[in-house]
């Protein structure tokens, strides 16, 4: 075995949130592919998989030299890019330092928190980064607390607050490059780590992590790390935090520049917003930021770096002349700037991510997040749908609790054992994954009025925030386990579509939503605006057919027949399903499927052609009128 030890990147996810493990394998890949397939030594990936994981017959060179070293050793496997090392049960520290001294460029360590911790603490100079999969709803303090901490002591730190897709997540644990947006990340990830190292093998690698964190755990970060800051350090942190906040009036604003001009009877809809509004909002927001930090006096510049239509990033240039403490000008003006973005999550409408299942008492069936809550399909399907009229009707609906099995009823429980309150174990119907407790207060009287519309009924007179799904299977019920998104009874009848889609279409469109993991209404939604569902119809381009496919995409996607609808609707899901994975969002899919993926990729936005901004807002609109969930959910950060 090599002498030195190999520089070493720690992962772990806290609780709740899952996919770390593929991350920490993407990574590892992305740097193998940077080394190049020449490179020194490749990567090891280290967790406590039990059992070992086998060897892969395309493993690549490195890995299987790193495996031949480690035999005797250890248990190590060659799998595509990465050396794959299974660490014996409580006996992790001698086997990480066994890796280490394989002389690999790089090693990866997977371990549950508390061992986590304990590798961070001990490793020492030998640490390159600390990776962690935090949750961005649940677990947003344990998260902020965690990243604090390690960049107080000087560790680089990258925090991920999103699920990596199933595909994905099972091509890179089988050490294959994983595509899509786990691939990017992982490969924006590495690109950053290996440019720092100088081409020197063997060294540290002392470049941060990308911190991708929540907009209150960035600002909470530098809060509590520049308390003894310089002027320079405030007019940068009154530069970071009006980039935020121009980000945080973008993610508020962005589903209004979908919404219809005008409502079907001609009156205009209000909330509606032109790009130029929302691009002035956001100005508006970083000036009063950067006010409020001090920087009345600053020369504030806004700009907005992606060209086109609904950009998500944000640019602040602050320019002031730096007081000493005596109050006297430290020099000429200095110049800082921030870029912050309101980034589209993988939302619902692209998948529900790795989908959970219940366990624990009472709903024993698939899971699915809203707001990091969890709860059955068909209960989130019909939030997504309150939770869009609710915006339409100027509210912003936000979820508390959701599905508690009967370990946290009582863990809740016994912090406040008032039956009046809080439901014994065993008898909440949270543990059905059909109740929400819905907020803010603001919100109550429209929920009261509204939600019936929905399937959601007002459980108790006393307590306004708890609302029940009665329109699906009855809680906790065989029917209620086998429940899906939108369907009452599980089965794919078709039923949550708009309903302007014609009977004949409605089975087909439900099949294939359900095959490729996209909204059914979605789909409805793009054949309403590309044909009117007409399965004959021709474009003046030569698009063909009830989803209008172009012959070299229809051929792509082995449709031989554009105009065989049952076929073409098969087609245009699988599309879907591969434009929202690369891009996350539902209006960056409709405008590749409009526009090609080319021009969507070069700006990350729906580009500047009237015709594909036309169709993206048409598509969304006709979503937003059947009570689909339109635009995206967006996670705001600072990215520079």
């Amino acid at each position: 075995m090599e002498g030195r030890e190999s520089p070493l990147v720690a992962v772990t996810g806290l609780r709740g949130a899952a996919g770390a493990l593929p991350i920490a394998a993407a990574l590892g890949i992305a740097a193998a592919g940077s080394m190049g397939a020449g490179g020194p030594a490749g990567v090891v990936l280290c967790d406590r998989v039990t059992p070992a994981r086998r060897p892969t017959l395309l493993a690549s060179a490195p890995a299987r030299d790193l495996e031949g070293r480690a035999r005797g050793a250890l248990r190590a496997a060659a799998r595509g890019a990465l050396c794959w090392v299974s660490l014996a049960e409580g006996d992790w520290r001698q086997g990480v330092e066994l890796a280490r001294g394989l002389g690999a460029s790089l090693v990866v360590v997977y371990l549950p928190p508390r061992e986590w911790r304990e590798l961070v603490t001990e490793t020492g100079p030998g640490l390159a980064a600390a990776v962690v999969r935090g949750d961005a709803q649940q677990r947003r303090a344990l998260t902020a607390l965690v990243a604090i901490e390690l960049l107080r002591r000087g560790t680089p730190t990258g925090v991920v607050t999103t699920t990596p897709g199933r595909v994905a997540s099972r091509r890179a644990l089988a050490g294959v490059e994983p595509g899509g947006a786990l691939g990017a990340r992982a490969c924006r990830l590495a690109a950053r780590l290996l440019g720092a190292r100088g081409g020197e093998a063997g060294q540290a690698l002392p470049l941060v992590l990308g911190l991708a964190m929540l907009a209150a755990v960035a600002a909470l970060a530098i809060a509590w790390l520049g308390v003894a800051a310089t002027g320079s350090e405030r007019l940068q942190r009154a530069a970071d935090l009006a980039a935020v906040s121009a980000a945080r009036s973008m993610r508020d604003d962005h589903h209004r520049l979908f919404l219809p001009t005008r409502t079907p009877r001609g009156a205009p809809v209000a909330a509606h917003l032109s790009d130029p509004e929302y691009r002035a909002r956001a100005r508006i927001a970083a000036g009063r930021a950067a006010r409020a930090n001090g920087m009345a006096g600053a020369d504030l510049a806004v700009s907005f770096p992606q060209d086109g239509f609904a950009p998500t990033r944000v640019r602040v240039r602050l320019v002031a002349a730096i007081a000493t403490e005596s109050g006297r000008a430290a020099g000429g003006p200095v110049a800082v700037t921030a870029t912050a973005e309101a980034r589209p999550q993988p939302a619902s409408l692209a998948q529900d991510a790795a989908q959970l299942r219940a366990e624990g008492g009472g709903y024993a069936g698939p899971l699915v997040e809203r707001q990091g809550k969890r709860m059955r399909p068909d209960v989130a399907a019909a939030f997504d749908r309150l939770h869009a009229a609710a915006r339409r009707a100027g509210h912003e609906v936000v979820i508390a609790s959701a599905f508690r099995s009967d370990a946290e009823q009582a863990a809740l429980f016994a912090a406040n054992p008032d039956p009046r309150w809080v439901a014994p174990p065993g008898t909440s119907l949270h543990r059905c994954a059909t109740e929400l407790d819905l907020g803010p207060a603001a919100a109550y009287g429209w929920l009261a009025a509204n939600a019936r519309r929905f399937g959601f009924v007002k459980r108790y007179s006393w307590e306004p925030w708890h609302f029940g799904f009665d329109a699906g299977p009855a809680p906790c019920s065989a029917a209620g386990n086998r429940a899906r998104r939108g369907g009452g009874d599980g089965a794919a009848s078709g039923s949550g579509l708009p309903e302007f889609v014609p009977q004949r279409f409605r089975e087909p469109l439900a099949r294939a939503a359900a095959r490729w993991n996209v909204s059914a209404g979605l789909l409805a939604a793009q054949l309403m605006a590309e044909s009117g569902f007409n399965p004959f119809a021709v474009s003046p381009a030569g698009a063909r057919g009830i989803a209008q496919f172009m012959p070299g995409t229809a051929a792509a996607y082995g449709l031989r027949d554009p105009f065989d609808p049952q076929a073409a609707i098969r087609a245009q899901a699988q599309l879907m399903s591969d434009l929202l994975e690369q891009f996350g969002s539902p209006a960056l899919a409709l405008a590749a499927y409009n526009a090609g993926p080319a021009p969507v990729a070069a700006c990350d936005c729906v580009p500047a052609y009237p015709e594909t901004q036309a169709y993206v807002a048409r598509v969304l609109g006709l979503l937003g009128g059947s009570g689909e969930i339109a635009p995206p959910d967006l996670e705001v950060r600072l990215v520079g």
